[in-house]
């Protein structure tokens, strides 16, 4: 999404490493992509092969890139996979510029929402989060530096995502941080 937007110097992490170019293996990952997940997984599998993406094996919570590098940094379904918020934020506040913006999303229902039948970790998400925990989070951003855009919308009255294998239901959650 960001390239469609004319953003350039694009920098990412994962625990996934970037393949070296290989056109029988590109096309053998894309014909799995489609025949075994929806497409809509294919542009994620296309970035790993597109060279203005600078992408990198790392842990989120302590990255190797400069201090006050980035305008813009976002984390979208990522932190309810395990990730420890304090280094989260901590981390996030070292890499952003004075005045640059987190952008986070996570998965979210206003009660807490527990798994408890026993799928293993890549089949669900570790963490649908609560409001407790979002207003927690927040608390916690701000010790780094990292205020609120606005305030977030609490409020949702649907459960729009339904994981059947695992039985659980709840939506997502997307809030806005500026470095002070």
């Amino acid at each position: 999404m960001l390239k469609r937007l004319g953003f350039t110097n694009l920098y990412g992490c994962d625990f996934v490493v970037k393949p070296r170019y290989n056109p029988t293996l590109v096309k053998m990952v894309v014909n799995m992509v489609y025949r075994f997940y929806k497409r809509e997984y294919l542009p994620i599998v296309q970035m790993y092969y597109d060279n203005m993406f600078n992408l990198s094996i790392q842990n989120l919570e302590k990255t190797s890139y400069h201090d006050n590098i980035f305008d813009y940094v976002t984390s979208v379904s990522v932190i309810e996979h395990g990730v420890n918020i304090r280094e989260y934020f901590r981390e996030m506040s070292r890499v952003l510029k004075k005045g640059g913006c987190l952008l986070t999303s996570t998965d979210y229902w206003p009660e807490k929402i527990t798994n408890t039948n026993g799928m293993i970790p890549i089949e669900r998400p570790d963490n649908v989060f609560c409001r407790s925990e979002i207003e927690s989070m927040v608390e916690i951003a701000d010790k780094y530096g990292l205020r609120l855009i606005e305030p977030i919308d609490y409020v949702y009255e649907q459960k729009l995502v339904s994981w059947k294998k695992t039985g659980l239901d709840y939506t997502f959650i997307f809030f806005g941080m500026r470095k002070e």
